[in-house]
């Protein structure tokens, strides 16, 4: 049996940063979320807030659509 260990820790390094990216893309979406909430609840607004969270959420479900399509296409 032979193992390919440049190829197994290719893909534990991947799994690694796109676990970990997502992780803290997610969280970037929520303190901008917040942010946004403090604002409003001061009276005013935070369109950076918004815009933070939108971002982040939509490279998360990017990525999300990513691995599942991987999954789906092989």
């Amino acid at each position: 049996m032979h193992i390919n260990w440049a190829l197994l820790a290719e893909v534990l390094i991947a799994a690694l940063v796109t676990g970990v990216g997502t992780v803290v893309l997610f969280a970037l979406g929520v303190r901008g979320w917040s942010n946004h909430a403090d604002a409003r609840r001061g009276g005013g607004s935070s369109v950076l807030g918004v815009v933070t969270a939108v971002v982040s959420f939509a490279l998360c479900t990017a990525v999300v659509a990513f691995g599942l399509w991987i999954i789906v296409a092989r």
